[in-house]
């Protein structure tokens, strides 16, 4: 049963009238205030650089939800990168009320640079969220996880437990997947782990010393460059073990029938943050939005079922069990990451144009 506080959110019908004047029309001064009685009205328009299915999915669930409970409806504008917020931002010019930033590190410096508002705490319910997975000025979401994968009917008997595998060729034979883009990979990551590097001593990367340990298989590695051709490369034999998206092995597994089965021993992830923009034009409504959300533990659910980026990212009280059992192995979530390893997208914030560089041109080696 989803938990929402109707004595604010629902709507009276002038209200209603309201709202449906508001998405054709603006107020007298661009914005979509609360009525006297609090009540939300018009649109939320949605910066968002995921798209696809994962728009799909929300907007059939959570976001769905919210607009049966209010009213108020969210309309998406997909951007592929922070890039456009960050132009607009600057320029005083941000049509959006709620912007969808792909990594915490872009969350920090829109904040930083006076382009979000706060998150009014008295109405949004951030003490349901696991504590570090939200901030003054956001919530994160849609964790995304870099995992160990293998093609569990390759392996019968002796299952793979952690990246140190990836390099155990006579154990785990076969050719290794990895994508051809450390940041998004975990490639540097898994090497320095499997050549006996600690999780807290990472960063910053000794990329000399990863390359080295990637010398060793570097014959057995096939690349893969989008997330379609990663599951492709498993199904067509390509390879048989290595480092996927998990929302990637488990589209394998769930839709393709692929017997695809992953460990968060040692895997790597990120968040993205769901942040409001300072003057957003309905700031009113994106916070109920958060609040709504937050509280929605159904659509989380039913979202997280089809799309295992679970969002909000961490929610205290829900874990893998509560998600159907076809799609608990692939949430980030809970026990799954207990020892897994946040990625320090401040580092490659800074360094990475050198480190594509030198990963580059060991490539073309």
């Amino acid at each position: 049963m989803r938990t929402i506080r109707r004595h604010r959110l629902l709507l009276a019908g002038a209200a209603t009238i309201a709202s449906a004047i508001a998405l054709t029309s603006c107020s007298s001064d661009g914005s979509d205030a609360p009525s006297e009685d609090g009540a939300i009205s018009g649109d939320i328009l949605f910066y968002d650089t995921s798209g696809g299915q994962v728009w799909e999915e929300l907007d059939a669930t959570l976001f769905g939800d919210f607009t049966e409970d209010t009213g108020v409806t969210v309309t998406d504008d997909y951007n592929e990168a922070a890039t456009k917020f960050f132009a607009a931002a600057e320029a005083g010019q941000v049509p959006w009320s709620l912007a969808f930033l792909p990594t915490v590190n872009d969350a920090e410096k829109a904040a930083d640079e006076g382009f979000l508002a706060k998150i009014d705490t008295s109405i949004v319910p951030v003490d349901k969220l696991v504590e570090g997975t939200y901030s003054d000025y956001g919530i994160e979401v849609g964790t995304f996880g870099m995992v160990l994968t293998w093609d569990d009917e390759a392996y019968p008997d002796e299952k793979p437990s952690e990246m140190a595998d990836l390099w155990d060729t006579e154990k785990f034979p076969g050719k290794r997947c990895f994508f051809n883009n450390p940041q998004y990979g975990w490639t540097l990551e898994a090497a320095l782990l499997a050549d006996g590097v600690a999780p807290d001593e990472l960063y910053p990367l000794d990329v000399d010393r990863a390359l080295g340990k990637l010398d060793e298989i570097k014959d057995d590695i096939t690349w893969w460059t989008s997330g379609a051709q990663s599951i492709e490369s498993f199904e067509n034999g390509s390879c048989d073990i290595g480092i996927l998206w998990a929302n990637r092995a488990f589209v394998a597994s769930s839709e393709n029938g692929f017997p695809a089965s992953i460990t968060w021993n040692q895997a790597g992830y990120s968040n993205s943050v769901w942040s409001i923009p300072a003057d957003a034009p309905n700031a009113a409504a994106a916070q109920e939005l958060l609040a709504n959300v937050i509280e929605n533990t159904d659509g989380q659910i039913a979202f997280a079922s089809k799309v295992p980026t679970p969002i909000p990212a961490s929610v205290i009280g829900l874990e893998p069990s509560s998600f159907p059992e076809g799609v608990q192995q692939f949430l980030p979530i809970g026990d799954n990451v207990t020892n897994s390893i946040k990625q320090d997208v401040g580092y490659y914030s800074e360094n990475i144009d050198e480190v594509l560089d030198q990963f580059n041109r060991w490539l073309g080696e």
